[in-house]
């Protein structure tokens, strides 16, 4: 799944969406964000590592983040 979530919907609905990319992912699928730094990365980041076990920031460019997680196999 790739995303570039809808920040100002709220932290709320991006943090949702987190959650139901999770839910929807089969074993081994990743979930990939790109999201800007004064926009929230730091929260999603957090997020995305409290639903998946795991995230990797991949790039990094004029302040904007590419974030993933992977869904573990046996989850």
């Amino acid at each position: 799944i790739i995303s570039n979530p809808p920040i100002r919907a709220g932290k709320e609905v991006v943090h949702r969406i987190l959650k139901e990319a999770y839910d929807h992912l089969v074993e081994e699928g990743q979930l990939v964000i790109v999201i800007q730094k004064k926009q929230g990365a730091p929260s999603a980041q957090k997020k995305m590592q409290e639903v998946f076990g795991n995230v990797e920031r991949i790039a990094l460019d004029k302040g904007y983040w590419i974030l993933v997680s992977t869904k573990e196999k046996g989850e």
